[in-house]
């Protein structure tokens, strides 16, 4: 796994983009001091967003890094699971959009998926690391990953590994 550094301070738009996805929680004020203190907090899916986990490292990196060149309006926030070697997007719950294979979706209907533990801001936690911080927009809410044009950064993404002879591991 590459070694990456952590962004910049956090912003005032992605601080309300913290704390609308910590009101997604049971109870928000226990999951904003978890997150001032340092540590990941679990934040429900299913009902307002899911999570596609991108099984392998390489090919969510590089997902990732086509969105925000090619299309950064549609990129929401963006998880490095270190521990599982993945990359988890946040996206709204629906429309549903088959993401390929290599990926897992987060969404609630199964006990395994029914929470992402989201790291604070600004540091590291439970193995995990914002590679792009959840934020809002303003007179529109909090902005989370286009399912299509995830899918689009996937499909390119995985054809650019393909022809430089990367092997993808999920």
């Amino acid at each position: 796994m590459s070694s990456i550094e952590l962004p910049a301070a956090p912003g005032t738009a992605q601080i309300e983009g913290a704390r609308w996805l910590a009101e997604k929680t049971r109870d928000p004020q226990k999951t904003l001091t978890r997150w001032r203190a340092g540590t990941a907090a679990p934040v429900p899916v299913g009902d307002t967003i899911v999570v596609v986990r991108v099984l392998d490292d390489r090919l969510g990196r590089a997902a990732f890094h086509t969105l925000q060149e090619r299309a950064p309006q549609h990129l929401g926030p963006v998880i490095a699971n270190q521990a599982l070697g993945a990359v988890e997007f946040l996206l709204p719950a629906r429309p549903a959009v088959w993401q390929g294979t290599g990926t897992a979706l987060l969404d609630g209907a199964r006990e395994s998926t029914r929470e992402v533990k989201c790291p604070p801001l600004d540091r590291r936690a439970s193995g995990r690391m914002w590679l792009n911080r959840p934020s809002t927009v303003p007179g529109f809410g909090a902005a989370l990953t286009d399912p299509f044009a995830l899918a689009r950064a996937l499909d390119t993404a995985r054809a650019q590994l393909a022809q430089a002879g990367h092997r993808l591991t999920a």
